[in-house]
């Protein structure tokens, strides 16, 4: 039987990576099992590009959930209260918050969206950190810029840094919502041909101190963060040499993966979300492969400019 394609085994994976229990199952055993399905044709040639897929499925598996969650919890919020209703629901919903929430409100690990916010603006006023010259901005003291990752934020953007501590712990997005605009005409090269561009990198993420101090960079789009953070387990030798799947945390690493000594490479992804703390503009992030387009044009420029002045 003839090696599947590239096409071929992305279909068959993603399929099984929904039959199968990921914190159970070593990559070892997922390449076996995709073999077993493909008739028992020898996969090792392939392992490289079985497990990059299998990684880039979970995320894409984790971004949908998330979403939806997201959506669930807005409709959730807009649906109009019945009347005489029991137990609460939308703004008034019990939900999970994060540890560093429940230290600075001191009100537990479950609260309502509203009871968060009364406590915040308790909290605000007990310590006077509106700004006396322009009450709607909020200063925040050392405790606060701990949990929010911010030094300032006003009252009416409090609200989006809060979604960030309540369950499903939805990242902070400030950027401004645009109108869709006109596709630009794709720029030419000297023969006519269109350039190579690289398409739209994701709009990249403010990252927590933790996240930070493992891949060296505060300010990140999500697979970046991913190749990252892989660099580092590989540079600091975090697998775990008998399972290949666990990532043995050190100081640095157990701070990300909420204070976890191993964590799985199939689950470890849901660790950084929370540390994904507000979603930026792309214009704050450049992606390498652009910065060499970009010399390549001034290069580009250069040399026509020169050849016009040889040809005059």
């Amino acid at each position: 039987m003839a090696e599947p394609t590239n096409a071929e085994l992305t279909k068959l994976i993603k399929q099984l990576v929904h039959k199968v229990d990921l914190d159970e199952t070593s990559p070892k055993k997922f390449i076996a099992l995709l073999s077993k399905e493909l008739g028992g044709i020898d996969l090792t040639r392939k392992k490289k590009f079985i497990k990059e897929t299998v990684r880039k499925v979970i995320e894409s598996i984790q971004d949908e959930e998330e979403s939806s969650e997201e959506e669930a919890q807005s409709e959730e919020e807009e649906e109009p209260k019945p009347r005489k209703r029991k137990g609460g629901g939308g703004l008034a919903a019990v939900k999970e918050i994060s540890r560093a929430l429940a230290n600075l409100l001191g009100k537990g690990k479950e609260m309502a969206r509203t009871e968060v916010v009364k406590e915040l603006w308790n909290y605000i006023r007990e310590h006077e950190l509106q700004d006396p010259t322009d009450k709607r901005k909020i200063n925040l003291d050392e405790n606060m810029q701990e949990v929010f990752g911010t030094e300032t934020f006003t009252m009416f953007s409090m609200n989006k840094y809060v979604s960030a501590h309540i369950h499903p712990f939805k990242p902070v997005d400030l950027t401004p919502k645009e109108p869709k605009k006109r596709k630009a005409k794709q720029k030419k090269g000297k023969n006519g041909d269109k350039k190579a561009r690289k398409s739209g990198t994701q709009a990249p993420y403010q990252l927590s101190p933790e996240l930070t101090r493992v891949v060296g960079k505060g300010i990140l789009p999500r697979p970046q963060v991913t190749q990252a953070l892989w660099a580092y387990i590989r540079e600091n030798s975090l697998q775990n040499p008998e399972d290949k799947r666990e990532i043995l945390c050190d100081t640095k690493l157990k701070a990300v993966m909420g204070g976890k000594n191993k964590v799985t490479m199939f689950t470890m992804n849901k660790y950084i979300t929370p540390h994904m703390l507000e979603k930026l503009d792309k214009s704050y992030y450049t992606h390498p492969d652009e910065k060499e387009n970009a010399k390549s044009d001034e290069s580009e420029t250069d040399s026509e400019a020169e050849q016009s002045d040889d040809e005059e």
